[in-house]
């Protein structure tokens, strides 16, 4: 009898016990457990409807969104998904931010049925890629004149099938933050060879291109932003060439990469410039070096590829063939040198003068 007693009280739960097992978590506010969604991606924060009815509309007021091809099994699945949870979202509630990517046939639905739950959102990450082999022309002039835009990346998978021509000014007053690839620009009119895109964009701070490129017969883009401070320029060899004129008087960070140099010149001293990363793998004309690190006169800190320390140390050799003395590249403010091979640091500090005679540091890696 004292076993079976003993038995009874196993089994039997104390009321502390029962209120440790209460779904404590579902009692939660709705903004405490939007909070938690937000460490989630999207997919699995919409699955949270299953749980119980407590949880039936809570996704429905996540402010980010967030949209996964490699989360889904099939495409039809995928935009099955999407078009559910942009269907079914609380419109009351402002998105603020949207991570897209889609084929771009899809995109063009998905836009087309929500520009007006799209045209506000403050942050927007797009990826499109073409599923045809035939070319096409693409466009989105929604995005290009939203007056709530503070962050924008959007990213072609490939210019050769599928482009995109921008307006020939982005009218978004907001912007701080834009990243483009694989874009093209346009020129003012079919007479001009410039295209100006971003001297409308008043809040700029950040820009990247990657890939970009110039329609019909522009050669020539013009960077003109007195806020810009982050400029960015990334090209492939495929890509046309076309020079780049920078008027953007507040620029701190400058950085191109390539396999080749390109002319890259600017209307007025970058007086403010604290660091600068060229970075050419192959071709490097001297003429086009030389011209490039004069406009970084004022840089502090410096960080030259192994291509175009080549080219400078073999100022050296021409130096002596020629019997002509080459003017050294003059730093204000030069602290700071960075590159491969640097051994020969006697031959090419030759070739680097600080003018206030401080010394500077020289970093291998």
């Amino acid at each position: 009898m004292v076993e079976l007693k003993t038995e009874t009280n196993k089994n039997q739960k104390t009321g502390r016990e029962k209120e440790d097992e209460r779904d404590m978590l579902s009692e939660l506010p709705d903004d405490v457990l939007l909070h938690i969604m937000h460490f989630m991606n999207t997919k699995t924060a919409v699955g949270t409807s299953l749980l119980s009815k407590r949880w039936n509309n809570v996704w429905k007021c996540l402010p980010t969104l967030c949209f996964s091809r490699s989360d889904f099994k099939t495409l039809a699945s995928y935009y099955q998904f999407v078009h559910h949870v942009f269907s079914h979202r609380a419109t009351s509630v402002p998105l603020h931010r949207l991570y897209f990517e889609a084929c771009d046939i899809i995109a063009r639905q998905i836009f087309h049925l929500y520009t007006s739950l799209l045209h506000y959102v403050p942050h927007l990450r797009i990826f499109l890629y073409h599923q045809s082999t035939k070319k096409c022309n693409y466009s989105i002039p929604f995005i290009f004149s939203s007056p709530s835009l503070t962050s924008l990346t959007l990213i072609l998978s490939n210019q050769n099938t599928c482009r995109m021509k921008l307006p020939q000014s982005l009218k978004l007053p907001a912007l701080k933050t834009l990243n483009l690839t694989n874009v093209c620009f346009t020129a003012r009119d079919s007479t001009d060879e410039r295209a100006e895109p971003f001297s409308s964009c008043f809040a700029l701070n950040s820009l990247v291109l990657v890939g970009c490129s110039l329609s019909d017969n522009a050669e020539v883009l013009i960077v003109s932003n007195s806020n810009l401070s982050r400029f960015i320029h990334v090209k492939y060899s495929e890509v046309s060439r076309y020079k780049i004129v920078l008027s953007t008087p507040n620029l701190t960070h400058f950085g191109i990469r390539s396999s080749e140099a390109y002319d890259v010149s600017s209307t007025r001293d970058l007086a403010l410039l604290e660091e600068a990363n060229i970075d050419i793998t192959d071709r490097a004309s001297r003429v086009i070096v030389l011209r490039l690190l004069k406009m970084l006169s004022y840089v502090k800190i410096l960080t030259l590829s192994e291509c175009v320390l080549k080219e400078i140390l073999s100022l050296s050799y021409f130096e002596h063939s020629s019997g002509r003395r080459i003017i050294p590249l003059r730093f204000v403010r030069l602290q700071t040198l960075k590159g491969k091979n640097t051994e020969q640091i006697e031959v090419f500090m030759k070739y680097f003068q600080n003018s206030q005679k401080t010394e500077v540091e020289v970093i291998n890696f």
